[in-house]
């Protein structure tokens, strides 16, 4: 193809720099930005453009480009919304439309290709299963999402925590159990419960022999874990498979791991165990140790002992242990919830892993694959738009003036899923509730709360920031800063 990039003013520099590395053209139009070119603009100069078989407009124009191609009878599409992502769109050969930017098609694409890797995958011979999940050495890891201290909760409260996981992208759903206590009964209920109600594989998290068998007998289809102390007292069945973990050092684990298949279990997974931070390197020692004594054995790392215990977003740290299970060939990776700092690490493992086994696969590195992990950050450089017009600086204004039709103080709830702005005159007359910033914002202006510019301003701001906070499963608070840094 010989390609022709149209573009405006301010993208020129960062769309010329794709086009050296294309071999292709670049036309310019009289415009600042990309959502400025109208078809007629752009049919008058593409008029002269000889030479081109192709040309690709900015994904933010606001057109079918199919109306620009029956004038000057050239193939038009729309290529990705930001630069960035053209010589990526171009390269791998990403289908183009006329009518929607190409980069919602990188996405999908790269969705694609996670699919057809884990089914190439899935062609090999497996280790053993979980349920129906294939575990084994070159699999995709699976996700075991924890439901802590499950017997203290009723039976709706744990369905709607295992529902959520699994929308989360959850593949097991382990019940915890509370520590040092025997809820045995209780938790053969739960398996019960969710066999009825969930179609994924349950494990059981307890080291009591009492309540490993009950759920068990439930129905369990894993159990964490076996050690030296009470291996000998658990139910020993050819469809559950076990998690062995260490009495102490890697010495133990290897013991425990010969004593569980001389005692006849069959279906084993090895723990070395991720310690918390600042013993993180030394645990992973133990993973290599493991891999390299048994190439193909199935391990599980549980990576909420890291992920908890630091307070750093758990976005990125969840993305480097997914990359270092993949790494590992690690089959299973342990996750909770459990604190609002971690809220939304299923859903995190779930995409870092999908990317991390895609480029192995692949051959390449975890970027650029179509779909990213990146939340507060991104690769865009985005747009400046620095038009040549008076310029008035804006300064903060200290100033307040209340509005007379009264104020609106603002949550989110982030077991609903939902945003809360109450209405306040002379006590609470009104509660506006919705998932989304613009819905409720409207709502309030049809039911004409608002008498101020400068308040519709400021609860345009905040409804935004708790939309913000919604989507990102972190606490809101009205007026303080969105982030901390």
């Amino acid at each position: 193809m010989k390609i022709l990039l149209v573009t405006g003013r301010l993208a020129e520099q960062e769309v010329r720099k794709a086009a050296d590395r294309l071999g292709a053209g670049v036309l310019v139009l009289p415009v600042e930005v990309a959502q400025f070119i109208t078809p007629r603009a752009a049919v008058e100069k593409l008029r002269s453009s000889n030479g081109y078989n192709t040309v690709i407009f900015p994904g933010f124009v606001r057109f079918d480009v199919s109306e620009v191609e029956k004038e000057i009878k050239i193939p038009c599409f729309k290529g990705p919304r930001y630069s960035s992502d053209i010589v990526e769109v171009i390269q791998k050969n990403i289908r183009l439309s006329k009518t929607e930017p190409a980069d919602a098609f990188l996405k999908a694409s790269g969705r694609e290709r996670y699919k057809r890797a884990v089914a190439d995958a899935e062609k090999e011979r497996p280790r053993f299963n979980i349920g129906m999940l294939k575990i084994g050495a070159g699999m995709p890891p699976r996700i075991v999402a924890e439901i802590v201290d499950a017997p203290l909760l009723t039976d709706e409260q744990v369905l709607r925590r295992a529902e959520y996981y699994l929308k989360s992208g959850a593949d097991i759903i382990d019940i915890g159990a509370v520590a040092g206590e025997d809820n045995s009964e209780r938790i053969r209920s739960i398996v019960k419960f969710l066999k009825h109600k969930i179609k994924a594989p349950i494990s059981i998290d307890s080291l009591n022999p009492k309540e490993i068998n009950a759920a068990i007998d439930a129905g369990a289809n894993m159990v964490l874990s076996l050690n030296s102390e009470n291996m000998r007292h658990v139910e020993k069945w050819p469809d559950v498979a076990y998690v062995v973990i260490p009495d102490g050092n890697i010495q133990s684990l290897l013991q425990n791991l010969k004593d569980a298949e001389k005692l006849g279990f069959q279906k084993i997974i090895a723990d070395p165990i991720l310690s918390p931070p600042f013993r993180v390197a030394e645990s992973l020692y133990q993973y290599f140790d493991v891999r390299r004594l048994y190439k193909t054995q199935p391990m599980l790392m549980g990576v909420a002992n890291v992920a908890e215990l630091m307070d750093a977003d758990s976005i990125g740290v969840n993305a480097l242990l997914a990359e270092l299970a993949v790494e590992l060939g690690i089959s299973l990776l342990l996750t909770t919830e459990n604190s609002p700092k971690t809220r939304g690490s299923v859903r995190e493992l779930k995409k870092a892993l999908e990317m991390c086994f895609l480029a192995r696969s692949l051959g390449t590195q975890p970027k650029d694959l179509g779909f990213d992990l990146l939340v507060a950050k991104g690769k865009a450089p985005g747009e400046v738009i620095r038009p040549d017009a008076q310029l008035i600086e804006a300064k903060e204004n200290t100033k307040f003036k209340p509005d007379d039709k009264g104020y609106f103080t603002i949550s989110v709830d982030l077991n609903k899923g939902k945003i809360i702005a109450a209405h306040y005159k002379k006590g609470y007359d009104i509660v506006f509730e919705g998932e989304g910033a613009e819905a409720i914002s409207k709502k309030i202006i049809e039911s004409r709360l608002l008498s101020r510019q400068e308040h519709a301003a400021y609860l345009g701001r905040e409804l935004q920031k708790a939309e913000i906070c919604l989507k990102l499963g972190k606490a809101y608070v009205q007026d303080e800063e969105l982030f901390g840094l």
